[in-house]
């Protein structure tokens, strides 16, 4: 179905303005069940242990089971978690209905991406792995603001029923429009075995570091640093960190389409090289910043070329991924880049706890500096396809790595 792209980029934008919508108010809404703030703090956690969880476990049980079923599942799972979080008589049933809604947003985020790779040719992925992208960045910078409005015309469960009625839409939209994609028909142990395989491989070993980085960087500075070092360093208020961190996202949204087009035409591996090497002192220059006005040309600077490094890795997985096995290479990209967005702010806001931002943001622009060496020297360029895919699946792990 030609429309099935398009479609499905409109269902995880509407996916991410649900996952986001609820953004402001969380803590907020635990605070009112007399819980401290780590207390609050851990319904974060609990969200992302369950997409860690079943990014490492859903990616092989897509490849049995078919992409639209775990789609149409994931969805109606967030709608079901959505109404138990609304009517949670207590903060442990909060806490655990967060938990199940990491499982369902992994479930239909990974369905979805496989879905794009097995459905896409090779040297179109970039385009539509672009859109894939515009629709996660639309709706993650939309669903923040939806939902800080709802609580306020309504009250702190407002975001959570507008989720539940948003997850009926996308398993009704899921299941009648996305053509179905038939299940690989391999065992599960054949599947975990592919991805065992592929796991060993240098160039996606290196692939996932990048992935790890750029999440890292995405939750260390977006969620953490700016926020912080804006409020603290430069006394900027709430309304003012928001416009600095939309104006990247714009930025974001605005290279998405051309970058993807050249990661087709030009190269995945070029393309990364260049985002990765750019990004990083422009991460640094953030720590030197002495005004509103510099932090937000920054920002506009940094969301351009974050998009760039972002685009090629999960085209690249696609690429790497061998027959059969596309949602255990899915599954294993998701684990990195969940790591990384669970360990940057962590690891970040630890190394900013005495006040030195600008070490803070020269440690994430080391990570990306890292991550392009090793782009250099382990991963190939893979927009003509890897050939070396079904030695992979096959378990003939020797020389599967085409030079670099």
């Amino acid at each position: 179905m030609k429309q099935s792209p398009w479609v499905l980029v409109g269902t995880v934008f509407l996916v991410m303005i649900g996952l986001s919508l609820v953004a402001p108010i969380l803590p907020l809404y635990a605070r009112e069940f007399g819980v401290s703030r780590t207390a609050a703090g851990g319904l974060i956690s609990s969200f992302a242990f369950a997409r860690l969880i079943f990014d490492f476990a859903g990616g092989p049980i897509v490849d049995r089971v078919g992409s639209r079923r775990i789609m149409v599942g994931g969805a109606l799972v967030l709608s079901v978690a959505s109404v138990v979080a609304a009517l949670a008589p207590s903060y442990q049933i909060l806490l655990f209905s967060r938990f199940v809604e990491g499982a369902g947003s992994a479930a239909f985020a990974t369905a979805a991406m496989h879905y794009l790779i097995v459905t896409t040719d090779v040297t179109q992925r970039g385009r539509v792995m672009a859109r894939f992208q515009m629709g996660l960045v639309g709706g993650i910078t939309i669903g923040p603001v939806v939902g800080g409005y709802a609580s306020e015309l309504g009250d702190f469960t407002t975001p959570f029923w507008i989720y539940a009625g948003i997850g009926l839409i996308i398993a009704a939209v899921a299941w009648r429009y996305i053509d179905d994609v038939p299940p690989t028909g391999a065992t599960i142990r054949e599947v975990y075995g592919a991805a065992g395989r592929l796991a060993k491989r240098p160039a996606f070993l290196a692939l996932m570091f990048v992935t790890f980085g750029l999440f890292f960087m995405r939750g260390g500075i977006n969620i953490t640093l700016i926020p912080l070092f804006g409020s603290e360093e430069l006394g900027l208020g709430a309304d003012q960190i928001g416009t600095v961190l939309a104006g990247a996202a714009f930025m974001n949204l605005l290279i998405v389409n051309p970058g993807g087009w050249v990661v087709d035409n030009v190269g995945r591996k070029p393309v990364l090289l260049v985002g990765l090497v750019v990004t990083a002192p422009i991460i640094d220059v953030y720590g030197w910043t002495t005004s509103y006005l510099t932090l937000l040309l920054v920002g506009l600077a940094y969301g351009l070329v974050t998009s760039l490094a972002a685009l090629p890795p999960p085209t690249m997985a696609g690429d790497l991924a061998p027959p059969g096995a596309t949602g255990a290479a899915v599954g294993l990209y998701r684990v990195a880049g969940d790591l990384g967005l669970v360990i940057g702010p962590l690891a970040l806001g630890a190394i900013v706890e005495d006040g030195s931002f600008r070490l803070g943001f020269a440690v994430a622009a080391a990570v990306l500096i890292v991550g392009a060496v090793l782009t250099a020297v382990f991963i190939p360029e893979t927009r003509h396809g890897d050939q070396a895919s079904d030695a992979v699946l096959t378990g003939d792990d020797r020389n599967v790595d085409p030079p670099v």
